[in-house]
């Protein structure tokens, strides 16, 4: 029997896809010689970090992800 994902699954494994996705861009960007290609990777980047904030946004108004307060981390 098949087990259907839940919107807060689906919504996990997208913005899983984008930290990897966000992470790759980033070893492309630092590895790309020619200016224009980097520009390209650099782009590519910050339209998968827009993206990965929104589907964080979401998640966290449902509920479905929460960060952890650390007092020594905030001031």
């Amino acid at each position: 029997m098949t087990q259907q994902l839940g919107e807060k699954e689906i919504a996990g494994d997208i913005l899983s896809g984008f930290k990897l996705n966000a992470s790759g861009y980033l070893h492309a960007v630092m590895e790309a010689q020619d200016p224009s290609i980097r520009q390209t990777f650099q782009d590519y980047q910050c339209q998968c970090l827009d993206s990965q904030d929104k589907i964080f946004r979401f998640m966290q108004e449902q509920g479905w992800y929460k960060v952890p307060m650390n007092q020594e981390t905030i001031g």
